[in-house]
């Protein structure tokens, strides 16, 4: 099924976008261990697909281990927009910045960006000289994004912290004396976060669409039951973007290579990250094991197929999976 993905993929099967406005805040584990403090401000694509099947689980459980094993989506993580700009992550290949003699001072500033909209990110992937067309008092939001457009809000989202009381994980009972701070993000109302997909039919779609309906009435992320992670969802357009073929492309997911992946010189000409995922099997207290992926904006020579990892451990009455195939898009 996978492979057959791969090969509908280089013959142009259509790219989806799909649009989260979130109703309320949501808090999403930046480290899979328990670090409440923070959030991340986006979804990655392990968490965005876990989501939809566990969703699945709760209203098809007959099919939930076949999907698992190999669903029948592929998907981007889930990335910021507003109103109409979408914006990437930056490639990992766009560190090395080159500006005139007069901007120099700017360095800095421009390091610290990791997000641009699509026009930005598309002249990084080819062009050194690609910063000089940011306009850092008008087109920096956040210190953090970066647009062509001079009509950013100031804030796209806000984080909010509350303390709370900790819960012991095996017993369900609060702790006596152990506060901790719960972080929150609120996007703006006209924003919010975006991803792409593919789908091996129609079929597999209106079942995946059907899903996002309904986690975005159940929620995403933590604390749901106090209505965090509340989204509603609509079709976007294709943010220009294209799928990989054969040729250098970019990772808009993590990814977790196969095998076959790994062949002689594949790291060649790469420019890459690795990031740590884990975190617990919810409702067991028990973790799931961690994983070594690479992550969203990591560029390769050609496009990695990526798998689904078995991350149960022992003790599990059921098999946990991670997904870590990729989801690419041609370099240039």
């Amino acid at each position: 099924m996978q492979i057959l993905l791969l090969v509908k993929q280089s013959l142009g099967l259509k790219m989806e976008c799909y649009r989260l406005s979130f109703k309320a805040a949501f808090h999403v584990d930046s480290r899979g261990n328990d670090f409440y403090e923070e959030s991340n401000t986006f979804i990655h694509s392990d968490t965005l697909s876990a989501a939809i099947l566990a969703t699945l689980a709760t209203v098809s459980p007959e099919d939930v281990t076949k999907q698992a094993q190999s669903p029948s989506f592929r998907i981007s993580s889930a990335f910021p927009f507003y109103k109409e700009v979408y914006f990437l992550p930056r490639v990992l290949s766009s560190q090395a910045i080159k500006l005139p003699v007069d901007r120099l001072r700017e360095a800095k500033k421009l390091k610290k960006i990791q997000w641009l909209d699509t026009d930005l990110w598309k002249a990084s992937l080819s062009n050194p000289q690609w910063a000089e067309q940011i306009n850092l008092s008008g087109g920096v939001c956040q210190g953090v994004i970066a647009s062509k457009s001079d009509h950013l809000p100031e804030r796209l989202w806000v984080e909010e912290e509350r303390p709370r009381l900790a819960i012991d994980r095996a017993t369900n009972q609060s702790s006596d004396g152990k506060l901790f701070n719960f972080s929150r993000i609120w996007f703006h109302p006209e924003g919010g976060l975006y991803f792409l997909a593919v789908f091996t039919d129609e079929a597999s779609q209106q079942q995946f669409e059907t899903m996002l309906s309904i986690l975005g009435d159940s929620g995403i992320g933590a604390d749901r039951t106090n209505g965090n992670g509340h989204f509603t969802w609509q079709r976007g357009k294709n943010p220009g973007l294209q799928l990989a073929d054969h040729h250098k492309s970019v990772a808009l997911s993590l990814v977790n290579p196969t095998p076959s992946d790994c062949q002689n010189g594949w790291l060649d000409e790469s420019a890459y990250k690795l990031i740590s995922r884990g975190g617990w099997v919810g409702g067991s207290g028990l973790r799931k094991q961690r994983l070594r992926m690479f992550t969203e904006g990591s560029v390769f020579s050609k496009p990695l197929q990526g798998r689904v990892v078995d991350v149960s451990i022992d003790g599990m009455q059921q098999k946990v999976y991670r997904d870590g195939r990729g989801f690419f898009v041609k370099a240039g």
